[in-house]
């Protein structure tokens, strides 16, 4: 089941600045209106994607979505032996 998404992109991006820039992910949450542990479950999901401030140009939102929510909720299986 994917992962549900509580922050729009445009607050994904300004979470990611905003995180560039030092500030501590309990602002980030006040600044947002949103609670730290989903700054912290975003920022995490940002750094296993790569992602980080500046983002490129050409990232749309469904590619940002798409590399921070892709694999939620995906359980993997142990390989075969």
């Amino acid at each position: 089941m994917p992962a549900k998404r509580e922050l729009t992109m445009r607050q994904i991006r300004q979470m990611l600045r905003l995180a560039r820039d030092g500030v501590s992910a309990r602002e980030i949450g006040r600044t947002l209106g949103v609670a730290r542990s989903t700054i912290q479950d975003n920022l995490k999901r940002a750094s296993t994607a790569g992602l980080a401030w500046p983002l490129a140009g050409d990232l749309t939102d469904a590619v940002l979505e798409q590399r921070l929510f892709a694999h939620a909720g995906v359980r993997r299986l142990p390989p075969a032996s």
